[in-house]
This record gives C-alpha cells, sequence and structure tokens, in this order.
C-alpha cells in the first residue's frame, strides 16, 4: 500500500476533528516525501526521524503520535505490518510552565473595562475549565453552582460560584441564549488584551495559562492530586502530578512534619504520653531523658494561644508590618480565605507573646 493510499484509508475509518486531520495529513505527507511505498521496518521510521532537521520537539513528537495511531489502524484493518511498535515516542524538551500569582490575578480583574470581562476571566479562573468549551456556552448549562462545558475530551461538568452563575445567567438572557457569544480564539485575545492591560509581560498570556494557575493554587493550597484532578477534569490522574511537581519546593516549605505531630498529639488528647524528647540530658546511652513537661513545652512554643495578657513584640521589620496589611486587606476585601491571609495569620503568631 501506498503511503497516501494509507492516508485516505485512515482519514475515511478514524474519527477526528478537523485539527486531529489537519495533524494527520501532515504527518503521513511528511513520510509520503521519503516513502512513496508504506514503509514495515522500525529502520525505515527511524531514519524519517532524523530526517525531520528544523522541526520543532513537539511536532516531531505529534507526527510521530499521528502515524502511530494511523498505523495501529492499519494494522487492525489491512494486516499491514506496524514498524511503530518497536519504538519510543521521541522526547520532548520540558518547558517550564508559566503560573500566575494571586497578585497576578488579582490585578488582571482589576484590568477589566466590563462585567463581561469580569465575568470571563472569573469564570475561567474559578472553574479552571478550557477556554475551547466557552463558545458553546449557554443559559441552559449554568446551573446552581456549576457549568456544562462541551470541551475536546467531552462533556465536562465544573462547580463554579453561585454569584458567577448568575452573571452568567444574565450574560446569556434565556436559556438558548450564549453566554459569551464569541469563538475560541477571539476569547484568548480578549484575555491576552485584558492580561497586558494589566502590566503582564512575556508570553503565555492566554486564557489556558489561566487553568493553569487555579490548578497550582489549589495544588500550592491542598497538596492534594486528587483535589487538582476533581478540579481540572483529568481523565488521568498522572495529568493531574505535573501540578504537585510543579510546587513541591513551596510544598516542602510549608510542611514541618513535627508540627503535625503537635496537631496530632494536641487534638487527640495523648498529651498524657509525653513521647516527645524535646528536653532532659542524655543518660549513657546517647539517648535524651524526657521530662513530664516536654511536650507542653513544645507546643507552647509552637502554637502560642491569643488570649488574655499577651502583647506584641517591639521590633517589627516594615516588611512585617506590609505583609499584615496586605493579608487583612485582602481577607476584608474577599472576604475568604488566600496565601496573604495564611501568611499573616502565621506571622501574628510568630509576634504574639505571653505577658509572664
Amino acid at each position: 500500500m501506498k503511503t497516501l493510499e494509507a492516508l485516505n484509508e485512515v482519514l475515511a475509518g478514524k474519527r477526528m476533528s478537523d485539527r486531529s486531520k489537519s495533524n494527520f495529513k501532515a504527518a503521513f505527507i511528511s513520510l509520503a516525501k521519503m516513502y512513496e511505498e508504506l514503509p514495515s521496518r522500525s529502520v525505515e521510521i527511524n531514519k524519517w526521524l532524523v530526517s525531520l532537521t528544523g522541526y520543532a520537539d513537539q511536532t516531531v513528537r505529534l507526527w510521530f503520535t499521528c502515524l502511530r495511531s494511523g498505523f495501529d489502524y492499519l494494522e487492525a484493518n489491512y494486516e499491514v505490518s506496524n514498524p511503530f511498535k518497536a519504538l519510543d515516542a521521541p522526547k520532548v524538551q520540558k518547558k517550564r510552565r508559566r503560573y500566575f500569582k494571586a497578585d497576578e490575578i488579582v490585578r488582571i480583574l482589576q484590568a477589566c473595562k466590563s462585567d463581561y470581562d469580569v465575568a470571563l476571566i472569573m469564570t475561567l479562573v474559578d472553574s479552571a475549565c478550557r477556554v475551547g468549551g466557552l463558545p458553546k456556552l449557554k443559559g441552559v448549562d449554568v446551573g446552581e453552582g456549576f457549568i456544562n462545558v462541551k470541551e475536546k475530551t467531552g462533556e465536562r461538568r465544573y462547580r463554579l460560584d453561585i454569584r458567577i452563575c448568575e452573571v452568567l445567567k444574565r450574560l446569556a438572557g434565556s436559556d438558548d441564549g450564549l453566554v459569551f457569544g464569541l469563538s475560541s480564539s477571539g476569547l484568548s485575545m480578549r484575555v491576552m488584551r485584558i492580561c497586558r492591560r494589566a502590566g503582564l509581560k512575556g508570553e503565555k498570556l492566554g486564557a489556558h495559562t489561566l487553568r493553569h494557575s487555579s490548578a497550582s493554587l489549589v495544588a500550592s493550597e491542598t497538596k492534594n492530586v486528587l483535589a487538582v484532578k476533581a478540579l481540572l477534569q483529568h481523565d488521568n490522574i498522572q495529568t493531574s502530578m505535573i501540578y504537585i511537581h510543579d510546587v513541591e519546593e513551596d510544598i516542602q516549605k510549608s510542611i514541618s512534619p513535627l508540627q503535625l505531630v503537635a496537631d496530632r498529639v494536641k487534638d487527640s488528647g495523648l498529651y498524657a504520653q509525653k513521647q516527645l524528647p524535646m528536653t532532659g540530658t542524655p543518660d549513657n546511652g546517647g539517648v535524651a531523658v524526657v521530662e513530664d513537661n516536654g511536650i507542653d513545652s513544645l507546643i507552647e512554643e509552637m502554637f502560642p494561644e491569643v488570649g488574655d495578657g499577651v502583647e506584641i513584640r517591639p521590633l517589627l521589620r516594615t516588611a512585617d508590618l506590609a505583609l499584615i496589611r496586605k493579608g487583612f486587606l485582602e481577607m476584608a476585601a474577599r472576604g475568604r480565605y488566600s496565601a496573604d491571609v495564611g501568611k499573616a495569620r502565621e506571622l501574628m503568631k510568630r509576634m504574639l507573646r505571653r505577658v509572664r
């Protein structure tokens, strides 16, 4: 079978989107330039890969994936030899994802000039849906605290703040009315203009970066891959793990096993066990002798309670005061927990001391 004939059989027999058809055509045409007859040996595929100089790694991998899928179909239906079985997909140099920080998302919202823009940005951030599913979003697809979105991977239900849902219903006007009424490229360009108006520079200023940013915030806050998977509606949990890996450094800084131990001892009423050797002197075996007040002293030091007779430490840096102010302003403005509020809370713990 000739290579281009094989392409026609694949396009006729496999159901795919117009974009996928375009990718399959490009891959098979590239292979046909080297092999008029359909290649049957892995070495021939390797030679084709080597010939693809000047193409981006992502393009080479995409074409390889299309051809492998096409040959799988041909092998199953036309008894064609499949040279891709013995080959691994070409490696692609991973590019670091861009994530908007919390204050950058606030700047993006502040740069919106209309209720339409605010609703668009808030929907993308709070639901973490793909922008490709929003052009067909109708009033009937907006529920009480969720939206039903038709994406490339099928229909998905994303949770969305009920107040935003009410705004989307007003934009749609009716059950059959479109909420946003623009194509995915039109919505993406609108998001990009808002980001630039917010003063953000560099690449990846589009709507998909908002999706990544939402996932990063959830991963950093929950440290839970299942929470990321539920937010992004991934089919494969390994895809969700990417966001956990990207925030590993933040997770390392925020997790203290000793603090977790203290939390569990305090919460479960196990003070009497006194198992942590935090005080005392080593015995002849080199092991510290635990005193009765060891765990109590540890918890009192790590978790000072704010009550009567508490005063502020006299020495505070300007940066400390700025962080406290930012945290409380964030809490007052949004009425909910944020990373800045959490930082201010931890700082307050370090500032407070009990008057003896």
